[in-house]
Formats: structure tokens, sequence, C-alpha cells
């Protein structure tokens, strides 16, 4: 038998228990307060952390309804107790998605002609309104809008949407701010901490000053310039309900208003006139 401790080899003594700590420290919540929320006593979530009592799958899923985890962590929390996952991760074409599909179509073209996008956890570009291709290729270029585009670079990068910018300190500010609350709200995402690291090496980007106090508004003005045209927009972000499949959660729908009149009329007669 290997006698040797946990400390010794490194292995985690408890992988449930390190991930329910990470998350009370995360929710500055103490034990009373989780073995509250969860319905569990005090002494049955301490065993559970040290690893002294195995957590059930019904257990598990409360601590995790609890802390108010995402369902990509819920999965994670259930793997780390030895279970399968609960929440499936689809593509958008999945027939088990078809509806939620077939709502945010709706939404995008019914949002005409002002531009909408939707993205991933990422921040990927996964689909966008006909206004806001339009919008796009009249400030990128045909080529450019050839390749995948992310929400956040294209906003942050000095070779793509930030030449055209008018307000770009600003905008960049209020971007960061989110880019770093939902990095910091999904740790183990790495696919998104190495997509908010890739921002922060891009150049005059830096990340924000830490306020735990603050949070992301929901709306944000960017003025857009090139030539001869001028469109100032109210950018907002819209989730879906209480989806129970990953993918769906994470999916961010970015809704672009008119600041002002002038760009309203602007937009209204960039879009085609049988549309």
């Amino acid at each position: 038998m290997d006698t040797r401790s946990a400390k010794t080899t490194g292995v985690p003594a408890s992988p449930v228990g390190d991930l329910l700590r990470g998350w009370r420290n995360r929710r500055a919540m103490s034990q009373a307060d989780l073995a509250f929320e969860a319905g569990i006593s005090i002494k049955h979530l301490s065993y559970v952390e040290t690893g002294k009592a195995v957590g059930s799958r019904d257990i598990l899923l409360q601590l995790a309804g609890a802390l108010d985890l995402s369902l990509r962590d819920r999965n994670a929390l259930l793997e780390a107790g030895g279970f399968a996952r609960q929440y499936g991760e689809r593509d958008l074409s999945a027939p088990e998605v078809a509806d939620a599909k077939r709502a945010i179509d709706l939404l995008l073209k019914r949002h005409e002609p002002f531009p909408a996008i939707v993205t991933d956890r990422q921040w990927n570009v996964i689909q966008a309104n006909r206004a806001a291709g339009r919008l796009m290729t009249m400030l990128l270029g045909e080529e450019r809008m050839k390749r995948p585009l992310n929400h956040m670079r294209m906003f942050l990068a000095p070779d793509e949407l930030r030449p055209f910018v008018e307000n770009w300190p600003r905008v960049a500010a209020a971007l960061l701010v989110r880019a770093r609350h939902e990095a910091m709200a999904a740790p183990l995402d790495f696919a998104l901490q190495s997509t908010w690291r890739e921002l922060l090496k891009l150049p005059d980007v830096a990340a924000p000053q830490l306020d735990e106090d603050e949070t992301p508004s929901p709306l944000c003005e960017v003025r857009l310039c090139k030539g001869g045209m001028a469109i100032g927009l109210i950018g907002a972000v819209l989730t879906l309900g209480t989806p129970q499949d990953v993918t769906l959660q994470e999916l961010r729908v970015e809704m672009f208003m008119p600041a002002d009149e002038a760009s309203e009329k602007t937009l209204v007669a960039l879009a085609p006139q049988d549309a």
C-alpha cells in the first residue's frame, strides 16, 4: 500500500472539497452559510470538504445550487465527485435545442434594421443579423468578414474596429470590466481564461483595477465613425432564461440600439428597401 501523503504526492486529498472551498471563498460564504442554503448539516458539509465523507449526487447538486454555480461548473463538481455530467453541451444545430435556436433567430430578425450578434462563452461571434453584417462589412471590409470574429477582440485590437471607435478609451474600459468579471466567474473554464489572457496582450490594453463591488454595466455607448458616416450605438447584453444546456446558458445576445435620432436614420437608410 502506498502510504505517501497527498501533500507529498501533490494529489489533492479531496477534489470535491477543493472545489467547494474555492467556490465558498469566491462567494464569501462560511461553511455555516453554505450548509444552511443547501439544507444540510454543517458537520456533513465539513466531512465532504475534507474527504471524510463522500457527497452523494443529490447533495452535490444541492451545494451547487446554493453556490449558484453555472451549469458547466455543476458538471465539473459532479465529475470531481465521480458522477456523470447532469447537463448537456450541444451544438446549436442539434434537434434538442431547436426551439431555442428559433427564438434566437426571431430575436435577431425582429431587431432589424439595428445590429445584433450572438456570442459564445469566449465572446466568439457565432451568429449575426443582416444589419450587423452590413455595418461590420462597411467598417472592416469583405475580406475580414470571411474570417471568424471575436466580439471583444473586434473592439480592442488595433487592426479591427478600434480605429473607427471615436470613444475607444471608454468603450475599452467597459468591455474589459465585463470580460474580467466573466473570466473571474469561471476560473475552471480554461478556454475562457486563455482568451482573457490573449486580450490582455493586445497593445494599450491592460487589466482594469479590481473592485469586488463593481459589476459591468448592461449598457455601453459606442460612437463609430468612418468617412462621412457617424453612428452611435447603445449595447445591451441579453441571456436566455433558465436553460438546462451548457451551451444555451453561455450564449450572449448583444443587441445594439441607435443612440440618437441621426444614428437611427442612418441605420434605416443602410437597410435594403425590401427588408
